[in-house]
């Protein structure tokens, strides 16, 4: 005969070896990546980065640290099919799309005339977010080794096509910047967190191009 003092050594075992069996069979969190426009020898480029902070379980929520210390959020919207050519980031920082598309070429095509240089163009500043985008110069016989060219969407819906990190600095990407085309029929609404300093969070590169 068991008795209840056994009955509840038991129980309480097996209450003891189903949460752990819980513990070991629940997925952990994945890390957080996003799609970044960074810079290599003078050149923007897009690239698939891995944030270094791992998400904390708080409130039924993941909730994963970015990093960095940030300034004063931008509220920004941009009409349907606006195409915005050439830019470079005006400060380190991180964008999360709620509406419409962004469409990124990196780096940004240009024109040639023939022999593998650039025309040279003036200078346009343009007035997006936070702050003003620097179109920059063309330089005249400016020699394209460029970087394979790539294309990325950012998009509402999942958390690694709403986000994208802009780090490709003019003073950094000093021979191509980014293309930049908002194509969607409906305005894009952007949240635009500039990263003090120009700081930007720890990470790794997975791959060259947006996440996938």
């Amino acid at each position: 005969m068991w008795s209840i003092l056994h009955l509840a050594v038991i129980s309480a075992a097996f209450r003891c070896i189903s949460a752990s069996t819980d513990t070991a069979t629940k997925p952990a969190h994945p890390p957080l990546n996003i799609t970044a426009l960074s810079s290599h020898d003078g050149y923007s480029v897009l690239e698939c980065w891995q944030l270094a902070s791992l998400p904390v379980d708080a409130m039924q929520a993941a909730n994963y640290v970015v990093g960095g210390q940030t300034t004063k959020a931008v509220w920004s919207r941009i009409e349907p099919r606006t195409h915005i050519g050439e830019a470079w980031a005006p400060h380190a920082q991180l964008s999360i799309i709620l509406n419409g598309l962004i469409r990124i070429t990196s780096p940004a095509p240009r024109p040639t005339d023939g022999n593998g240089k650039g025309p040279l163009n003036d200078s346009v500043m343009m007035s997006i977010g936070h702050g003003e985008v620097d179109m920059g110069v063309v330089r005249e016989d400016q020699e394209y080794k460029k970087p394979e060219t790539k294309t990325a969407y950012i998009l509402p819906g999942t958390l690694r096509s709403s986000m994208l990190i802009a780090a490709d600095l003019k003073s950094i990407s000093t021979l191509a910047g980014h293309y930049t085309e908002f194509p969607s029929d409906e305005p894009t609404l952007l949240v635009q967190i500039p990263f003090d300093g120009d700081v930007v969070p720890e990470h790794i590169v997975l791959y060259e191009g947006g996440c996938h």
